[in-house]
């Protein structure tokens, strides 16, 4: 026997606000819990930054900046090369044969893979911040002829407002200006908004509902 169209109707009706009831808000709450994890994540990536740059400020040519800059990039590009290069290889290698070295390993030496993985795109990343950051103090001060050090009272702000005019300029030039979210912002709601929504009217649209929602 066919089922009625007022019954189908109905039935849809029944599974729309089941689901709807079940879907997570576009926007979670932030409670005290969540705002904690944002700093404490904040603080702990701030810390493997600070300890990461000391050290390589102390050990890569600390006597001439330019050096220490242009290896400083180097490395940090190579290790990022090597690192997705494996990365890239095993995902390769699951799709063509469904085996994937990493997770076919034991459980310990997978996870230690990982991990392994991660630290060497982290240290990259901060290598190639440092260069990147040192570059700019050293075109500054060759500028000025090595008259002045960008970080002179006055200075710095000359420095850092050009550095930050021609990053966000840029970035937003090649759509990639979400890249300069860091902890405790990347952990925040504002990623979680982009990742749902693939156009920015898109995303406009969600938010302003969610936000207007009584």
């Amino acid at each position: 026997m066919k089922p009625s169209s007022s019954l189908d109707r109905k039935t849809r009706q029944i599974m729309t606000n089941t689901i709807q009831r079940t879907r997570p808000p576009l926007i979670p709450s932030v409670g005290f819990p969540s705002l904690a994890a944002q700093v404490g994540i904040g603080i702990g990536v701030a810390s493997f930054w600070r300890g990461a740059w000391y050290v390589l400020d102390d050990n890569l040519f600390p006597d001439n900046p330019l050096y220490s800059a242009t290896s400083s990039l180097g490395l940090g590009t190579a290790g990022l090369a090597v690192t997705q290069g494996l990365i890239s290889k095993c995902a390769s290698a699951e799709a063509s044969d469904g085996k994937n070295p990493i997770k076919n390993m034991k459980c310990f030496n997978s996870r230690i893979a990982r991990f392994g993985s991660l630290y060497c795109i982290s240290m990259s990343v901060v290598l190639i911040w440092r260069g990147a950051w040192m570059m700019w103090d050293l075109g500054y001060e060759k500028y000025h002829d090595n008259r002045v050090k960008a970080m002179d009272p006055g200075h710095s702000t000359f420095s850092g407002v050009a550095s930050h005019v021609l990053a966000v300029g840029g970035l937003l030039c090649v759509g990639r200006f979400s890249s300069v979210l860091a902890p405790p912002a990347s952990y925040s709601i504002l990623k979680d908004l982009a990742f749902k929504a693939t156009t920015w009217k898109e995303f406009s649209n969600k938010a302003s509902k969610n936000m207007f929602r009584k």
